[in-house]
């Protein structure tokens, strides 16, 4: 059962990079228009969400073998907190 929370838990993540990439593409329209810091200071935020959930998807699948059955359940309930989030950020920003 926890192989397939954890297999869950990828694809959260796959999308959790897919929507901070249209965040990144969002964002950079933004500072190509206004080049302002703000703007810029968006498009680092969305690169390092880009880069977190690269990492995040990168470590389920490294350890998925060693990490314990009782800690899928919070790692799928983190990388869905995560998707939503980001979800309701790209739906915001593209508003």
């Amino acid at each position: 059962m926890s192989g397939v929370v954890m297999e869950a838990s990828v694809a959260l993540g796959l999308i959790s990079i897919a929507l901070a990439g249209i965040l990144f593409a969002l964002y950079r329209r933004v500072y190509v228009d206004t080049r302002s810091g703000f703007g810029l200071a968006l498009l680092i935020f969305a690169g390092a969400f880009v880069v977190q959930s690269a990492l995040t998807v990168y470590s389920y699948l490294a350890a998925m073998p060693i990490i314990p059955d009782s800690f899928a359940p919070f790692l799928f309930a983190i990388g869905l907190c995560e998707a939503t989030g980001l979800g309701a950020v790209v739906w915001t920003a593209s508003h």
